[in-house]
């Protein structure tokens, strides 16, 4: 596939994070989020690439990607391929998944007053949506649940009104049968 401008400068993007101090690669996300947006299905389909993926989780493992600029990134990217991309289409394996499910567990398996509740939310709508709700077993008792505890919540916060939306459009990525339009009417 010939790269279109869009994808030729959000590779350009993502090959300059690894040589950013931590705020420029802040910048360069939102550069890369505001060409997601402009992306079409096919191109948000190759976005993320297991390469890419693996990029990332090799740069988080060598410190030079905080986590919260990963999820910063990742969360925006599958919102986009959530509203854009039909699930089943990526489901591939990578080294970032795997390092997601571990951050999931370990987060999970602290005690409620340590447990980060944010970052385990976060945590989760990344890892099904990029697995493409191919969950089972542990991962699934740990993401429907924390997801469902979300997307119970009934605030009139216009925040919190996105991280309700952002957990239904997650479980109904993972098969749950949640549908946004029957919430909240």
């Amino acid at each position: 596939m010939r790269e279109t401008g869009i994808m030729e400068k959000f590779t350009e993007l993502f090959d300059e994070l690894e040589h950013c101090d931590e705020e420029e690669q802040k910048q360069k996300i939102e550069e890369m989020n505001v060409l997601m947006d402009e992306m079409n299905k096919d191109e948000i389909y190759f976005a993320f690439p297991k390469e890419r993926r693996n990029k990332v989780n090799e740069m988080i493992e060598k410190k030079k990607f905080s986590i919260e600029n990963t999820i910063f990134m990742l969360k925006h990217f599958v919102y986009c391929k959530a509203l854009k991309v039909n699930p089943c289409l990526f489901g591939c394996f990578s080294s970032l998944n795997k390092r997601l499910e571990k951050m999931i567990i370990d987060e999970d398996e602290k005690k409620k007053e340590e447990r980060n509740e944010k970052l385990l939310t976060d945590l989760c709508e990344c890892y099904v949506i990029l697995v493409d709700g191919h969950i089972g077993g542990e991962m699934l008792s740990i993401c429907v649940p924390c997801l469902l505890k979300v997307a119970l919540k009934k605030e009139e916060n216009e925040e919190i009104q996105k991280d309700v939306e952002m957990a239904l459009l997650t479980l109904s990525y993972a098969g749950c049968g949640v549908k946004l339009n029957e919430v909240y009417i």
